[in-house]
């Protein structure tokens, strides 16, 4: 087990070993990277990122999660070396004292406002996911149009509420892609978020405190890599995501176009957000804050 990387041992007390499965091992002694995420088209440079991590040496696995909550708390319970997470998100985990590293951006834009009737804002509902991107973009989207009577309520699961809003003429998501095409798909309408708010940056990579200052470099470098090279690649990032997230390719790549992929966090971006709206999540000094810190 240990020759085929299942296992890690490592020096106990006294004469004792400690064995560990290599994914909660110490990647730089395990050799195994694990990485938590959600389901979404953003991440897509992750297919490419993972190929070079593997040409170092290591085995890469990827845990899908429903929500960016569920994410958050895999995390904070130890069960990844690696996340993506927004980076609202992410300013709330700082203010509560739990540790990591940013590695850098993913993407800009990808989300849209989809439902019947989202042309004419005939809607009283909107659903979004908790302490996230979306959160923000929905609040942005009301105080842009003086929604004041519109119920914000949230969701766990994307393809759930796909299901909800299908059925419901006066409610409506906003969601990342994959999801608004797949409302698309169920004759839906969606308003991109980008053209209202302009670019706005979603989610971050990060490392938890544990990892190596060495390895966290592989892993950035690998990052940027893939991301430099991914439209070149497109295809073959798709047919290796299409296995992670179970898409099928075609899908992948035409959902990739709303995202303009950079691994640099633009502060311009977060201020112009943070001007919609005024919340514990956009708080600009705790932002500015968190990306000072992680790039000094």
């Amino acid at each position: 087990m240990e020759r085929r990387g299942v296992v890690v041992r490592t020096r106990g007390p006294g004469k004792t070993l400690v064995v560990r499965l290599s994914k909660y091992a110490d990647p730089d002694r395990g050799k195994t990277i694990s990485i938590g995420l959600v389901p979404s088209v953003e991440y897509l440079p992750v297919s490419l990122m993972m190929k070079k991590l593997k040409e170092q040496g290591f085995r890469v696995e990827i845990s899908l999660k429903r929500s960016v909550l569920e994410v958050a708390a895999g995390y904070i319970r130890g069960e990844f070396h690696v996340a993506f997470l927004p980076i609202y998100t992410l300013a709330v985990m700082r203010q509560l004292g739990i540790g990591f590293r940013i590695i850098g951006a993913v993407g800009l834009g990808g989300a849209s406002l989809v439902g019947h009737r989202v042309f004419n804002r005939d809607f009283d509902k909107i659903f979004t996911s908790t302490l996230s991107t979306m959160e923000v973009l929905a609040t942005a989207y009301s105080k842009v149009y003086g929604l004041h009577n519109v119920f914000m309520t949230y969701y766990r699961d994307p393809s759930e509420v796909v299901e909800t809003i299908s059925s419901d003429n006066r409610s409506a998501a906003v969601l990342w892609e994959p999801y608004t095409l797949i409302a698309e798909a169920r004759n839906l309408k969606r308003i991109p978020l980008s053209n209202i708010l302009g670019d706005y940056h979603c989610c971050l990579l990060i490392a938890r405190d544990s990892v190596s200052y060495d390895l966290a470099d592989r892993i950035m470098k690998a990052h940027i890599e893939s991301i430099e090279m991914l439209r070149r690649n497109m295809e073959r990032a798709s047919q290796i995501f299409s296995k992670i997230i179970g898409l099928e390719p075609p899908i992948i790549a035409r959902a990739s176009a709303e995202y303009r992929y950079t691994h640099y966090i633009d502060r311009r971006l977060l201020r112009n957000i943070a001007s919609y709206v005024r919340s514990p999540l956009t708080n600009i000094e705790v932002l500015e804050d968190l990306i000072s810190r992680d790039n000094n």
